[in-house]
């Protein structure tokens, strides 16, 4: 009998543990941190929808779910080097970096993971499932800020995939898509999918322009480091 109530305890304890895990509230955020009033808003909105927790964020679409009803945009993107160089650089330089440029500012990410907070000063790692990265997407010259945020659903280390999801609450749901291939002369072609929907039709009519926009600079923005990084 004691060997069983000892047993018992042992599973109590690791149910115990696993439902305490990832209770980062969000009016745990460090708002004095982040330099973005949009995004201080779009927690705002989040705690104003009943989200509490990080845990209850979820993404609008998870690994494998059908998009047959999204709409899709195809862009792609050439680095002149081989495919395990690139993948290392866009999985690893740091999520500040890669997303800032004068269109996008990084705000704050969480990490699942870890069940912590990272503001814009702190380090963090490479790009893992379950980071909740929070950005403001800068519009129309500086008119329009925009927060979004996502979810990194999946990373492929083996088909070179990386795939983030927006959340669920976005004004914009869907996912992105990042398929590595390597071409015949050894470089490597980016495939950057997208697929999108929202509740406003007029919205999906303008929103391939803002992900042009957003995408390019984000591409462009990776070729600056990769270069810094190979030049080292």
């Amino acid at each position: 009998m004691r060997f069983l109530r000892s047993i018992y305890i042992i599973i109590f304890s690791l149910v115990l543990h696993q439902t305490t895990l990832a209770q980062v509230r969000l009016d745990e955020v460090d708002t004095t941190k982040i330099e973005l009033p949009s995004i201080i808003k779009y927690l705002h909105r989040q705690t104003d929808r009943g989200i509490e927790t990080f845990a209850d964020i979820q993404p609008s679409i998870e690994p494998g779910q059908s998009i047959d009803n999204y709409h899709i945009i195809d862009r792609e993107f050439l680095i002149k080097d081989s495919i395990d160089r690139v993948w290392d650089i866009y999985v690893n330089s740091g999520l500040q970096r890669a997303w800032s440029t004068r269109k996008i500012h990084y705000g704050f990410s969480y990490s699942r993971d870890d069940d912590h907070i990272y503001y814009k000063n702190d380090p963090v790692g490479g790009v893992i499932p379950g980071l909740i990265v929070y950005l403001n997407l800068d519009l129309l010259f500086g008119v329009k800020n925009l927060a979004m945020a996502f979810e990194v659903t999946r990373v492929d280390p083996e088909n070179k995939v990386i795939e983030f999801s927006y959340l669920k609450g976005n004004e914009t749901e869907g996912k992105q898509q990042l398929i590595f291939e390597s071409t015949p002369k050894g470089n490597t072609l980016i495939a950057h999918l997208s697929y999108y929907q929202s509740r406003i039709k007029t919205r999906d009519k303008v929103y391939p322009h803002v992900h042009a926009t957003i995408i390019n600079r984000f591409h462009r923005n990776m070729k600056r480091i990769y270069k810094e990084k190979t030049e080292d």
